[in-house]
């Protein structure tokens, strides 16, 4: 079923507009202003819900018990902290599956990699450009054990898991259009933006994806070395020095280092320790998770079954490992209704090799730094994957509209 052309294009605009509400969200943050973020978001969760009620009638049977098991768990948990709190906390849990479902169901032909290429480059100019005036944030003033750069962003973790998505999808498209010019300077901007922004999840990721590109392509990897051995052997050699060489200067090593020093480890059987491999690795998030488990397992039946709801998790310390946040904050009940829900988003459609391969990604990333399921400003673009279409499709689309719209003026004129 298509869309009309005008909610396509408004659509296409709020999407656009994306960065800038990350961007508005993380300065009211920084400056404990009211944040515009989530009542944004919550307009899109609004009109998915809207467009799904009247489109596909069979979604309302998840939405009436979703809608009882919200009630629920906010009556479980009314003694606990803000009520405001908690309805956030649900809101953001059912996010993503609820999306998935709008952008697996919608046709919207300025859903493709073109977007989410100006959707990233746009990330990329709000990133970079404060950092040659040294403007910006360090993470370092909100943990002293980390260094990293945030431009006007508050959470890095966030940041990176966007990146992390949408990058890979903007190059591949720059490549296929076969522009040289913007993608030299697009990958301009990657290179600094990996240079600040180097978090271990970023890095693990970009080598993840290198060694997926090289494994899809190995065969033309493979011809065009035989082809051209000499050349790219001193390809691999100058980017290997230029590695080695530039690696210290980058955020991702400066970060290791004060970890390191921080938690005065000095050799790798030290760094070895569970207690370490939780500072280092997890940033503490093993030991919140075991201090969340204890409050748990001393909780009523009620709060096992509909959660501890997310003001009792944040006077103890969320844990940041997605699948944890959820149950330990909606309960066995709660936890059975996301699963079901989620199983049935994700059935609506399949995604290509690739967009799966970005998806599992994430996932894995969620179940180590979090800030995936349960976050907006990331979840946003992972159900977008689902409504991605190919950029072939949209330019037809795009071409039959002109061609009904040229139609139309030629019978006014005439009339």
């Amino acid at each position: 079923m298509q869309e009309n052309s005008k909610s396509e294009k408004i659509l296409y605009i709020f999407l656009l507009t994306m960065p800038f509400i990350d961007l508005f969200s993380s300065l009211a943050t920084w400056n404990n202003w009211p944040s515009i973020g989530l009542a944004f978001k919550g307009l899109l969760l609004l009109y998915a819900i809207i467009y799904l009620g009247v489109k596909k009638k069979e979604c309302w049977k998840y939405f009436i018990i979703i809608g009882v098991f919200c009630g629920l768990t906010l009556f479980t948990n009314r003694n606990t902290g803000s009520i405001f709190q908690e309805i956030t906390n649900l809101i953001k849990i059912f996010y993503l599956p609820t999306l998935i479902l709008f952008f697996a169901n919608i046709k919207n032909s300025y859903i493709t990699p073109k977007l989410i290429t100006k959707i990233s480059l746009i990330y990329l100019v709000i990133y970079l450009f404060p950092y040659p005036f040294d403007l910006g944030h360090n993470i370092s003033e909100i943990y002293p054990n980390k260094d990293l750069y945030l431009s006007y962003f508050y959470i890095g973790n966030e940041l990176a898991n966007i990146f992390i998505l949408l990058i890979p999808i903007a190059l591949l498209y720059l490549l296929q259009e076969k522009s040289k010019k913007y993608t030299i300077g697009y990958s301009i901007l990657v290179i600094c933006m990996l240079a600040l922004l180097g978090t271990k999840a970023m890095y693990i990721s970009v080598l993840l994806i290198f060694l997926y590109f090289l494994y899809f392509y190995r065969q033309k990897v493979i011809s065009i070395i035989k082809k051209h051995v000499a050349i790219c052997s001193i390809s691999i050699l100058i980017v290997g020095i230029s590695a080695v060489l530039l690696l210290p200067k980058t955020s991702f090593y400066q970060n290791i280092v004060t970890s390191l020093n921080f938690y005065e480890i000095d050799s790798i059987r030290e760094l070895l320790s569970i207690e370490n491999i939780d500072n280092i690795i997890y940033s503490n998030r093993l030991d919140f998770l075991a201090n969340v488990h204890q409050e748990y397992m001393s909780s009523l039946l009620s709060q096992k079954m509909f959660g501890l709801g997310r003001s009792k998790i944040l006077e103890i310390k969320d844990i940041e490992i997605d699948i944890f946040d959820i149950f330990y904050s909606i309960g066995i009940i709660g936890s059975i209704i996301y699963i079901w829900y989620m199983i049935f988003a994700l059935r609506q459609k399949k995604l290509n090799s690739f967009y799966k391969f970005l998806f599992i990604l994430l996932i894995i990333i969620s179940l180590f730094s979090g800030h995936v399921l349960i976050s907006p400003m990331v979840s946003t673009y992972v159900a977008l994957l689902y409504g991605l279409r190919d950029e072939k499709e949209g330019r037809e689309k795009d071409e039959t509209m002109d061609q009904r719209a040229t139609k139309k003026t030629k019978n006014r004129t005439y009339a």
